[in-house]
């Protein structure tokens, strides 16, 4: 029997997640769609009803057209671990934008998840024949439109205030900063110009990018990694206190710091997907003389006319296939070991990335190995292994009995188990809302305690992903015994093995700093060799 005032469907106790969103784009309206305006509207809205939402979720700055939000992305991922079976907007475009993605969450994630959705304004509810849900097609093209229209207006004006000279860049080049009083200017950073300012100069003298790089890292000078971002987004670089060669020779080339300012370089493909494509020079917004000159003209010509050794390609290293180079990591820190050639001794070596890029700064061993002969090192003992799995398959087919079908009967049991403490979880949950509903508990304990709730049943389902990614490891490993004896055939007959081959052979080949080889195939445990 339906009942909607009290928001319950043939018993059925809705459990409610606000969705508030809001972006540049809204223009006019900015202020009539504010975040606090959309929350104070759909709590008052629950309110009215005597309900009260499970959580909030606000996506702050981010556009309708796409869908990639932390918290919308949160809220499905409720939706799916059974938290949230109901999602209510202030209208539909507050889900989102794009015609078609929108329509696919309404029309089908929501239906698919059981979960009811309502846009207030617009008198949206799936669960009901409303008229505003008729109308849904056509607002969901009017919201489309509006999208496309003012990312067109936005793009027209960008691109105008590009051509008068003003900076349009999410954030200013290393050396420089915004002008307080004007956005759009660019002048001397006093922290980083000079660095700028001491990069050309040394250059000038006769120091490659590299030697300048370390320079800089040794006197503790701040890189443009760590200018550019901080916190959790500066924790992704690979040592970001460090300076590269590459950013010394990036800024080195540089129009910016002789008063150049050069934008338009780019253009996204589509208003609706972030991706972009390179424009031809003949469509760059270029104005010279934009904002003060960091470094004179002249020195900026000599800097380019000068040959860096420190960027110069190897052609000996060019159109050669090196069939185990994405096999190969270092023991000690995990990091790749990559390819060079020693031309002085015409030979091919590895060694750690970590240790190759930073070694002054005593950051891993090298693990400099003949990258010739750990090839050879390996076909051998492949060879071994092969022939012995060819000689006694009964052999092999017991590898993999005792290797990967008797711990499959442990997981299992264990994903059962947490399969059940899953159920009581949410079981709990349920008996929380009703308390909370019959007034049992107060609004604020209910909160706490379903939040309690929540964490147990999330740390449960992330051990149970881990434990489910181990069982599909070992059912794909167990299912590929016929298809991996057919590869160590293809091996053995290969005068020449192929890196497609060696790849699918070979899951990581580790090398120690006393030059021990580790190999981890795909189908066997790992071998060590001296």
């Amino acid at each position: 029997m339906y009942n909607r005032n009290r928001y319950t469907i043939d018993n059925t106790i809705f459990k409610i997640a606000i969705y508030i969103r809001l972006s540049r784009e809204d223009g006019d309206d900015l202020e009539s769609e504010s975040v606090t305006n959309q929350r104070s509207l759909l709590i008052g809205y629950l309110k009215a009803q005597a309900l009260v939402a499970v959580d909030i979720y606000v996506d702050d700055g981010y556009t309708g057209t796409n869908f990639e939000r932390p918290e919308f992305k949160r809220m499905l991922q409720d939706i799916e671990n059974g938290k949230i079976n109901m999602v209510i907007t202030k209208d539909l475009s507050r889900l989102g934008r794009d015609h078609v993605m929108t329509g696919y969450y309404v029309e089908t994630f929501f239906p698919e998840n059981d979960v009811r959705y309502i846009a207030v304004n617009d008198d949206i509810d799936t669960f009901f024949e409303t008229s505003g849900s008729d109308m849904m097609p056509f607002k969901l093209s009017m919201n489309d439109m509006y999208a496309k229209d003012i990312s067109k207006k936005v793009r027209s004006n960008l691109l105008q205030m590009k051509k008068d000279g003003k900076f349009c860049g999410s954030s200013a080049p290393y050396g420089y900063m915004r002008d307080p009083n004007n956005k759009h200017q660019l002048v001397p950073d006093p922290e980083t110009a000079p660095v700028v300012k001491r990069i050309f100069d040394l250059y000038v003298a006769g120091y490659g990018s590299s030697q300048i790089a370390e320079i800089l890292t040794r006197e503790e000078l701040p890189t443009p990694v760590m200018y550019k971002y901080s916190g959790s987004k500066l924790s992704k670089f690979d040592h970001p206190e460090i300076w590269k060669h590459t950013s010394v020779s990036n800024i080195i080339k540089n129009r910016v710091y002789i008063g150049d300012l050069i934008q338009h370089r780019f253009q996204k493909v589509s208003y609706k997907v972030k991706k972009r494509k390179s424009l031809p020079e003949s469509e760059w917004c270029i104005k010279e003389n934009a904002h003060e000159a960091l470094v004179d003209k002249k020195t900026f010509e000599i800097a380019q006319s000068i040959k860096d050794s420190s960027n110069t390609y190897n052609p000996e290293r060019r159109n050669v296939e090196y069939v185990l180079s994405d096999l190969v990591y270092c023991k000690d820190c995990g990091a790749r070991m990559s390819i060079n050639y020693d031309k002085k001794r015409d030979r091919i070596t590895m060694n750690c990335n970590n240790y190759r890029k930073f070694s002054k700064y005593d950051i891993c061993f090298s693990h400099y190995i003949n990258y010739t002969k750990l090839e050879n090192t390996v076909y051998d003992k492949l060879s071994t292994m092969a022939n012995k799995y060819i000689e006694d398959k009964e052999e092999f087919e017991n590898i993999i009995k005792n290797e990967y079908v008797d711990p499959k009967v442990e997981k299992l049991k264990k994903i059962d188990e947490l399969n059940h403490t899953i159920e009581d979880l949410k079981r709990k949950q349920d008996s929380l809302y009703d308390d909370k509903f019959n007034n049992i508990i107060s609004v604020e304990t209910y909160q706490r305690l379903f939040n309690a709730t929540e964490e147990d049943i999330k740390t449960a389902n992330n051990k149970l992903k881990v434990l489910q990614n181990e069982i599909s490891s070992i059912e794909e490993d167990s299912s590929c015994y016929v298809e991996y004896l057919d590869i160590i055939k293809n091996f053995l007959d290969m005068k020449n093995p192929t890196k497609e081959i060696m790849n699918r052979l070979i899951d990581k080949i580790y090398v120690t700093k006393d030059k021990k080889l580790e190999i981890h195939y795909r189908i066997k445990k790992s071998e060590v060799l001296v």
